[in-house]
């Protein structure tokens, strides 16, 4: 199992650095309402905000902007810092009524700048991969 996971992850990312993923920049005029990176797929927008404290924190909407319902999905997400490491943490379903629904993963600590993302999502029985590039 943690080879397939391992084995994935290169996926993830091979795909992405070919630009081969499935999702196109949002217009960077498009203010977010909590001051991350959106990146459109699936036809629905998403927010990847990682915070001075390494905190990742995702947010889903549609494509009026509008917070999706997060239930049965699955979401992992992949970083590579500047200096080349990669660090995966699995993002869970969280609620706070100051910030609404969104994911949240366990602080990737050391990294207060990044090269690339990229969020996994399992949406009924298959997987969507949003790339982020920060750099």
């Amino acid at each position: 199992m943690v080879l397939r996971t391992h084995f994935f992850l290169f996926f993830a990312f091979a795909l992405g650095i070919s630009g081969q993923l499935s999702a196109d920049p949002v217009s960077k005029s498009h203010k977010t309402p909590h001051g991350g990176m959106l990146q459109e797929a699936e036809g629905m927008h998403a927010e990847l905000l990682i915070d001075k404290s390494g905190q990742p924190k995702l947010y889903l909407y549609d494509k009026s902007m509008k917070p999706l319902e997060r239930g049965g999905l699955q979401a992992k997400l992949t970083v590579r810092g500047l200096d080349g490491v990669e660090h995966t943490r699995d993002l869970k379903a969280s609620g706070n009524p100051k910030e609404g629904d969104f994911f949240h993963g366990e602080p990737i600590k050391g990294v207060t700048d990044w090269e690339q993302a990229v969020v996994s999502l399992k949406i009924k029985d298959r997987w969507t991969h949003i790339r982020f590039s920060h750099h």
